[in-house]
C-alpha cells in the first residue's frame, strides 16, 4: 500500500489506497442506511456480493437495526458470511473513541435498551445543531435532514442537508467548517465509557476493536486501558492507511497482543477516492482470529452470532 499523509475516510486529498498484496476477501466495517450510510443493508449484501469479499460484518453506529434485513439478504447468496456487528461510540481517558464490534448477538436486552438511550440522545443534539446551524445564519429544515435519514439521525445527515442547501462544498467541508468539536454547530452528545462499552458488548457475546486509530490522540493510553477489561483488536488495515499508519498501529497491536482487524469504513457517500468494498481490508484469517477471542472469552454456548468455521 502506498503511504498517506491523513489516511481520512473523508479527506479528498488523501491518496487512493493501493491494493494489498492478497486478495481481499474479508470487511470487518461497512455502513448502511441504518446509520448514516446510503445504502440499504439488501443493496449493500449485493454489492460485496459482486466483490471479492467472503465474510463481512456490518456495523452501523450504535445501533444494531439494518442486521435482521442484512442476514436475510446475506442468505440468498450462499458464497458470503455475514456477521452482525455495531460501531459503538465511546470515551476513554477524555478522548471519543470507536469499537467496531462483531458476533454480537443482537437481540440482547440490555444492549438494546442501553442503544435506545443513545438514539434518543443522538436525535435530541441532531435537533440542537440545526438550531444552532439557524442560530448563526444556516437555517436547515428539520424534515430535510430526517428525509436523509432511514435510520438513527445523525451529524452526517444533517451535513447532507447543507450540502443541499448549497452551504457546503461537500459532506467533509461541512464537518470540517461546522459539524466537528470546536466548529460553530457541534454539540457533543452522549457517550458510553470504554469500559462500560466492552462489558455491553461482552454481555451480548461479542468481541470489540478499536476502529480508525488515527482519530485517537491518545491511542497508547487508550490501549492501556481497555485491554485488561478485554479488548480483542485495533484496526491496522483502515480507510486509506498507507505503509506509515501501518506500520505505526501493527506495531501496536504486537504490543497488546491485539488481533489486526479492519475494513473499508464503507458509506457509499460517492466521495473522491473513497474506498469500495473488496478494495482494502485485512489480510485473509483476521476473522478467524478475531473469532477464537470470541470463543476463548465466552465459550461455544456463549459467542452472541456462531460462524460456520468451515467459511473462515
Amino acid at each position: 500500500m502506498s503511504a498517506s499523509s491523513s489516511g481520512a475516510r473523508h479527506d479528498p486529498s488523501a491518496q487512493l489506497a493501493i491494493a494489498p498484496p492478497w486478495q481481499v476477501r474479508e470487511d470487518l466495517h461497512l455502513h448502511t442506511n441504518a446509520s448514516d450510510g446510503v445504502l440499504s443493508p439488501t443493496e449493500l449484501v449485493e454489492l460485496v456480493n459482486a466483490t471479492s469479499l467472503r465474510l463481512f460484518a456490518i456495523t452501523d453506529h450504535d445501533t444494531t437495526s439494518g442486521l435482521d434485513e442484512a442476514e436475510a439478504a446475506s442468505i440468498q447468496h450462499p458464497g458470503i458470511t455475514f456477521i452482525p456487528g455495531i460501531e459503538l461510540s465511546a470515551e476513554v481517558e477524555g478522548a471519543e473513541i470507536h469499537l467496531t464490534c462483531h458476533f454480537i448477538d443482537r437481540h440482547n436486552s440490555e444492549m438494546q435498551s442501553e442503544l435506545s438511550a443513545l438514539m434518543q440522545d443522538r436525535e435530541s443534539k441532531a435537533e440542537q445543531i440545526v438550531d444552532r446551524l439557524r442560530e448563526i445564519g444556516l437555517p436547515v429544515d428539520w424534515e430535510d435532514v430526517v428525509a436523509n435519514a432511514d435510520g438513527a439521525i445523525g451529524r452526517p445527515h444533517i451535513a447532507r442537508a447543507m450540502l443541499a442547501r448549497g452551504y457546503v462544498s461537500s459532506v467533509s467541508d461541512a464537518f470540517t467548517r461546522y459539524l466537528s468539536p470546536g466548529q460553530p454547530a457541534y454539540i457533543s452528545r452522549r457517550k458510553l465509557g470504554g469500559i462500560s462499552a466492552l462489558q455491553l458488548v461482552h454481555d451480548a457475546g461479542g468481541v470489540a476493536t478499536v476502529a480508525h486509530p488515527r482519530t485517537v490522540s491518545n491511542v497508547e493510553e487508550v490501549l492501556s486501558t481497555l485491554k485488561p477489561h478485554g479488548l480483542s483488536g485495533i484496526e491496522v488495515y483502515a480507510e486509506k492507511y498507507g505503509t506509515d499508519m501501518i506500520d505505526r498501529y501493527s506495531v501496536l497491536a504486537d504490543r497488546f497482543d491485539l488481533v489486526k482487524s479492519g475494513g473499508s469504513d464503507y458509506h457509499a457517500n460517492g466521495t473522491v477516492n473513497e474506498i469500495v468494498p473488496g478494495m482494502n481490508g485485512p489480510p485473509p484469517g483476521t476473522v478467524r482470529k478475531l473469532y477464537e477471542r470470541a470463543l476463548e472469552m465466552h465459550g461455544a454456548d456463549g459467542v452472541g452470532y456462531c460462524l460456520d468455521e468451515l467459511k473462515l
